[in-house]
């Protein structure tokens, strides 16, 4: 049974991560997927690019030469583990544009832009005995096409849980409910807060695609009794 189960998660990862190349198919049928994150415990803004065909669950792409993705005049590298294209960017880099030509000479420009989130002076501590508590970050409400959430990351191997995912206009606060804490080890806890910002993408083909900026405070950590 075990010998299944391990060649059905080697088919399963291996179906993951396939991919073709873009001068197979038709160029109108690429969906694009953008995004720029930035994340303050390293300091670092990471910009990817990825392809698919038609739709967001669609095969990863490869991009033909002469097609090119770049991000802020940079070219971006190809990764054949993660299926995309990237660039790492030293420090906190608010905007990017990147600029998508394909093999057809078209060329689609879109503005990837991240909304700062932050952490309050105090964070709460919560507690197993909590029936239902807060968060609320620091900075302001949700707008248009912004989501937070908030993850608890325990000392046991699968004790990351994701409280609720809000996208509300005028929101300020995340649910934090006893059951999913309850779900998390006792012990010292890693707070990870995460701001997106994903309106809609301006230049694409038919099929669309999409556009995000994403900001990660420095994490947080407190002990859950």
């Amino acid at each position: 049974m075990k010998k299944t189960l391990i060649i059905l998660f080697i088919v399963a990862g291996l179906a993951a991560c396939k991919k073709e190349v873009t001068d197979k198919i038709d160029q109108d049928k690429i969906f694009t997927v953008f995004d720029l994150s930035f994340n303050e415990n390293t300091n670092t803004t990471t910009a990817t690019a990825t392809f698919r065909f038609s739709n967001l669950n669609g095969t990863r792409l490869e991009l033909s030469d002469p097609s090119t993705v770049t991000v802020n005049a940079q070219n971006m590298e190809w990764s054949e583990e993660n299926g995309n294209y990237s660039h790492q960017f030293s420090g906190f880099v608010a905007s990017a544009d990147f600029v998508w030509v394909d093999l057809d000479g078209n060329s689609f420009t879109n503005t990837a832009n991240i909304v700062d989130i932050a952490y309050p002076d105090t964070l709460p501590s919560y507690t197993y005995a909590d029936s239902v508590n807060y968060f609320m970050w620091e900075g302001a409400p949700l707008d248009s096409f912004e989501i937070a959430y908030l993850e608890f990351d325990g000392p046991g191997e699968t004790d990351l849980r994701r409280f609720q995912q809000v996208d509300t206009i005028g929101a300020t606060t995340i649910t934090i409910d006893s059951v999913r804490l309850s779900q998390i080890d006792s012990g010292l806890v890693n707070t990870i807060l995460v701001k997106i910002y994903r309106p809609d993408l301006v230049e694409g083909t038919s099929k669309g695609g999409q556009i995000s900026g994403r900001y990660q405070p420095t994490d947080r950590t407190f002990n859950l009794q």
